[in-house]
C-alpha cells in the first residue's frame, strides 16, 4: 500500500512530541500530507456547572469557539517547531469530546487517511495514550495505526519484524511491513511462534524438543504462498530462497516488479505474547502486525495476546484490522 495520507493526533504535551517528530521522515519517504489533530477532553458536566453558578454563559456560543480557537494556535505551533515541510502540512483539526478516543475514531473514518501516527505516552498517560482511549483506536479503526515512544530515525530502521500465524488475518499485514521496509531500506523478519499448552491431559509439563521447525517453517511458507494466490488483489508472489528459512517477496504493480528478501524466525513458548515481546524489544526496529489472528497450532494473535504485545511492546509498532475470512 501507499501513503499519501496522515493524521496525528496530539495532546500537546511534550510526551506526545514523539509522533509529531516523526512525520518529516514518513513525508520524506511517501510524499504524504500530514493532518494534525487535538482533542479538547471537557466534562459534558461543565456546561450544567456554568448554570448552576448562575453564570450568564453560552457554552457553545462563548466558551467552546474560543478554546477551539486558542488550541488550533497551539496546534500550528506544534506543526511549525516539528514538522519542517509547510507544504506537506494538511488540516488543523480541534475537536471537543468527552472520549478523545470517539473523536479521533469519527475523523478517520471521515478523512481517508492511510496510516495514524500516536506518540505511546502523553501528558494524561492512564487517560488518553496507551491507556483506554488508544487501546479503543488500535481495536476499532480500519486504518492502520503507529504507536512509538520515541522519535523514529531512518538510520535506526533496520529491522522489520511481522508476527503471525497460519490464519489470513495475520498474514495480511506483510504488505505493509514490505512498503515500510521498500521505503527505509530495512530487512524483513516473519516472527512465528510455536505456543505449548501450560500442562498436557496428564498435567505433566509439555516439552518443545519434538516439534519439528523446519516443518513450520515450511508448512507457514506454503500458506503464504497459499494466501497471495487467493486474494491475488496484493499482487505479491513468493520466490523459495537458496537458504533455509530465507526467501524472496515480490511484488507486481503496473508492470513493475520489487522483490525483498525476508527471513523466517520460528521460535516456542508456553505464552506465546511473552516470546514475541522479548524478541521484538531485542531484534526490532519496527513492528507490524495485525490486531487478531487465529485459534491452532500458534493460537497468539488472539484478544488479549495481541493487546499484551501492544501493552508490553517497547518498539514502534504499526498495528491494522483486515476483514479476511480465516
Amino acid at each position: 500500500m501507499d501513503i499519501k495520507r496522515v493524521l496525528i493526533p496530539t495532546d500537546l504535551s511534550e510526551k506526545s512530541n514523539a509522533a509529531l517528530a516523526s512525520a518529516d521522515l514518513f513525508i520524506d519517504r511517501f510524499d504524504c500530507m500530514v493532518d494534525l489533530m487535538h482533542v479538547i477532553p471537557l466534562s459534558k458536566y461543565l456546561g450544567d456547572s456554568f448554570d448552576k453558578i448562575g453564570v450568564p454563559l453560552n457554552m457553545s456560543q462563548d466558551i467552546y469557539p474560543k478554546l477551539i480557537e486558542t488550541q488550533r494556535k497551539e496546534l500550528s505551533a506544534f506543526a511549525n517547531e516539528h514538522i519542517k515541510d509547510k507544504e506537506r502540512r494538511g488540516e488543523y483539526i480541534v475537536t471537543i469530546d468527552r472520549k478523545p478516543s470517539d473523536s479521533i475514531l469519527k475523523q478517520i473514518d471521515k478523512g481517508n487517511y492511510d496510516l495514524v501516527i500516536m506518540s505511546a505516552r502523553g501528558s494524561h498517560y492512564a487517560d488518553f495514550f496507551h491507556g483506554s482511549a488508544t487501546d479503543k483506536i488500535v481495536r476499532r479503526s480500519k486504518t492502520p495505526i503507529l504507536t512509538l515512544s520515541e522519535t523514529m530515525f531512518v538510520e535506526k530502521l533496520n529491522t522489520i519484524v511481522v508476527p503471525c500465524d497460519f490464519s489470513n488475518n495475520s498474514l495480511a499485514a506483510i504488505p505493509m511491513a514490505f512498503d515500510m521496509a521498500r521505503k527505509f531500506g530495512a530487512k524483513l523478519e516473519l516472527l512465528n511462534v510455536i505456543e505449548m499448552y501450560t500442562h498436557d491431559l496428564h498435567g505433566v509439563e509439555p516439552t518443545t524438543l519434538g516439534i519439528d521447525e523446519k516443518a513450520v517453517y515450511g508448512g507457514l511458507k506454503g500458506r503464504l504462498k497459499s494466501f497471495f494466490s487467493d486474494y491475488d488483489e496484493y499482487d505479491f508472489e513468493i520466490k523459495d530462497g537458496d537458504k533455509l528459512y530465507h526467501d524472496t517477496l515480490i511484488h507486481n504493480e503496473d508492470g513493475k516488479m520489487e522483490s525483498i528478501d525476508f527471513k523466517t524466525i520460528v521460535r516456542k513458548s508456553i505464552a506465546a505474547h511473552h516470546e514475541i515481546v522479548d524478541y521484538c524489544n531485542n531484534n526490532a526496529d519496527l513492528v507490524v502486525m495485525s490486531t487478531h489472528g487465529r485459534t491452532g497450532l500458534s493460537r497468539m494473535l488472539l484478544g488479549s495476546t495481541t493487546e499484551q504485545v501492544i501493552q508490553h511492546l517497547e518498539k514502534p509498532q504499526i498495528t491494522i484490522k483486515p476483514d479476511l475470512e480465516d
